[in-house]
């Protein structure tokens, strides 16, 4: 699961049964989410992996992770709350070009169609 927040940008994958790894391309993202989650230690990643630092959590553990990211989204507007961040405003033109690439993706493929139950 790729994470966007005022935090930083995660990537959580499950690598068994009850370990998960909270992982980023900066160890101050980890840091952040942390700190805010009042548990964590941000570790290398290893030899070769695609995000260089991650955080290596129980099951039991990743409620808090995901409280402290509910708990940050105090905004209207994610991209403008990005910019006005001292930590996070270097990723905005990333953040923008994901969202360009979505809206390209909605288009291409559901041009007119609605939402249906």
């Amino acid at each position: 699961m790729w994470l966007c927040s005022q935090l930083g940008f995660f990537s959580i994958v499950r690598k068994d049964a009850d370990t998960f790894h909270i992982r980023a391309r900066c160890r101050e993202d980890l840091e952040q989410l942390a700190k805010a989650a009042g548990t964590g230690n941000p570790v290398a990643s290893f030899t070769g992996s695609d995000y260089p630092w991650r955080i290596i959590c129980h099951a039991n553990e990743l409620p808090a992770f995901m409280q402290a990211l509910t708990t940050s989204i105090d905004y209207g507007n994610f991209k403008s709350a990005i910019g006005s961040s001292l930590y996070q405003r270097s990723k905005l033109a990333a953040y923008h070009d994901i969202h360009h690439r979505m809206v390209e993706w909605q288009a291409d493929h559901h041009s007119g169609e609605t939402f249906r139950r």
